[in-house]
């Protein structure tokens, strides 16, 4: 029987709870009441913005219009302002305001600031436009609401009544009623709901498992109601310029934000990343690792900050059979970059189920109440909603904690060594160094996630446990009959079936050319596998299979 949570904390969280206000992040009233001419706000982003000289006499000497587009993600608005003399075009700028919004519509567009703008409708020329009278930097959705009174006296509540803020979060009372999951899998997602200030903040999360065992209710039911979390599209939805940015000319105001840089400081998360292509993998390399997307054109270099928290959410490959494939084809969907983003990731779990086998009745339990409403229209809804509005702005306020990791680097250090010398690891990381500087990162940056969510400014042994305990959860995913060695060399199931092609029909004796054609292998997959030692050549140009390629790669 799970422990009632007190009364006098509850009554302190939802009387605090009810403080806080909403924040939207949205341009659809704009958007959607473009044929009305009276005074409207909205809110986004900068996605790209353009300068032109107005050469009419009536318009005034050396004026401009500022062209520009603002958007939330799903609604864009088309936007306008100028510093023209009135009987050209009514409602202008002075040079110092138009200077000032000049600026911020660039920090928006640059940064991934959001923008609150003003103004209203008006027809210029044939085009109907919003004309722009304000526009402010308004982060504060990114700040917390939470005082630091209200902090310390949560805190307090936590310890009085024997629990603390990690333990209430992690209850399918307050943030998982809707969806059943196990501990790991709850301690994953609320370490990424953290915001990343800093690019060594960013906490990457992959989770691969068979159809239908809800990962997509993650993303539903428990991140985007807590957290700022926009849903990254998948197969052709998910393409490079709508991720990373666009620039359509050779002005650098015309390069088009991202998805991702629009997040910043945020979290996107992906559905379905087996159906995205290896380019798009390829492109994320930088970003995952350094918090920032380059993009090239002529000339031009730009560079955009792209501080963000990452979860990939997928299946196996559509043709994987457990009881025909080993574990590794799970992976196959990174492609090529399989490796790559592995060693990004600071979490991966890949299991075909997220459940039990006890978990069954509370997962029905789960899906009844969804169906019967119970979590729209309710008091559990309203009471959820409650929890959801308090552990929000909780977790913008951890976020904005520095627990230092000198102090408790000895204990860091000593549980990190020991990692490092498990078999697991050393097979999964340490394959071309004797170390491995990036999974130390992330392993330290988990002991301070872990310090940060339960609110401590000190890092205690108790986070220190708790990350080491996710971290050797991870690393047997990724040693238990996966050949992380192999993957490191990028050798893919396809070389692997060439190989064994090859090794049945070619083991000894052929030419090139002979073993081509009678397997069927393509110039490119043949030299790649004399390359990796799989085949020996003689000085009369036949081949040799070796046999033990593949036992030495874990394979």
């Amino acid at each position: 029987m799970v422990e009632e949570i007190s009364e006098e904390l509850k009554d302190f969280v939802f009387i605090t709870s009810a403080k806080y206000r909403d924040y939207t992040v949205s341009m659809k009233d704009i958007h959607d009441r473009n044929i009305f001419g009276n005074e409207q706000v909205g809110s986004g982003f900068c996605i790209k913005y353009s300068i032109k000289g107005l050469t009419k006499k009536e318009a005034g000497k050396d004026r401009v219009i500022v062209e520009f587009v603002i958007s939330d993600g799903e609604y864009s608005v088309s936007c306008i302002a100028h510093n023209a003399d009135e009987k050209f075009l009514a409602d202008g700028l002075s040079e110092e305001e138009l200077t000032d919004l000049l600026l911020t519509i660039s920090q928006s567009q640059k940064q991934g600031k959001r923008v609150e703008v003003r103004g209203k409708y008006i027809n210029y020329g044939a085009k109907r436009l919003f004309l722009v009278d304000s526009a402010s930097l308004d982060d504060g959705f990114k700040e917390s609401q939470m005082s630091e009174d209200d902090f310390k006296q949560f805190k307090a509540l936590c310890k009085k009544h024997g629990t603390n803020p990690l333990e209430l979060m992690m209850r399918d009372d307050t943030l998982w009623a809707e969806i059943y999951a196990l501990d790991f899998l709850k301690q994953a997602v609320l370490l990424y709901c953290l915001s990343p200030r800093k690019k060594q903040d960013m906490i990457h999360v992959g989770i691969v498992s068979s159809h239908g065992e809800g990962k997509d209710h993650l993303i539903e039911r428990v991140i985007q109601p807590l957290v700022p979390c926009r849903r990254a599209g998948s197969g052709k939805m998910a393409t490079i310029p709508g991720l990373f940015g666009a620039m359509s000319g050779d002005d650098l105001n015309s390069i088009e934000i991202g998805l991702l840089p629009k997040m910043n400081h945020e979290r996107v998360a992906v559905s379905e990343f087996q159906t995205w292509s290896e380019e798009t993998f390829g492109e994320l390399m930088n970003m995952m690792a350094n918090g920032k997307i380059e993009m090239q054109k002529g000339a031009l270099d730009v560079e955009r900050e792209t501080t963000l928290n990452l979860l990939f959410l997928g299946n196996p490959p559509h043709y994987y059979d457990e009881e025909n494939h080993e574990k590794r084809v799970m992976l196959d969907a990174f492609g090529k970059y399989t490796f790559q983003i592995i060693s990004r990731l600071t979490l991966i779990f890949t299991q075909l189920s997220l459940s039990d086998g006890g978990a069954i009745n509370r997962i029905r339990e789960a899906i009844i109440h969804a169906m019967d409403g119970d979590f729209e229209e309710s008091e559990i809804a309203e009471e959820i909603r409650k929890w959801r509005k308090f552990f929000r702005e909780y977790l913008r306020y951890v976020s904005n904690m520095t627990p230092k990791l000198r102090y408790f680097k000895g204990a860091i250090n000593g549980t990190y060594d020991d990692l490092e010398k498990l078999s697991q690891f050393r097979d999964a990381f340490c394959i071309r160094t004797a170390t491995d500087n990036r999974k130390y990162q992330e392993f330290a940056n988990l002991v301070k996630g872990y310090a940060r969510l339960m609110g401590d400014d000190e890092i205690e042994i108790t986070h220190l446990t708790y990350a080491a305990e996710i971290f050797k959860l991870s690393l047997e995913t990724l040693t238990e009959q996966i050949p992380i060695r192999a993957m490191s060399q990028g050798i893919d199931d396809k070389l692997v079936s060439a190989f064994d092609l090859i090794h049945e029909k070619c083991p000894v004796g052929k030419n090139k050319r002979e073993i081509q054609k009678e397997c069927g292998i393509n110039n490119e997959t043949f030299n790649t596998l004399v390359k990796l030692k799989a085949m020996t050549r003689f000085d009369d140009g036949t081949y040799m299979v070796e046999d033990g390629w593949k036992e030495g790669l874990g394979l």
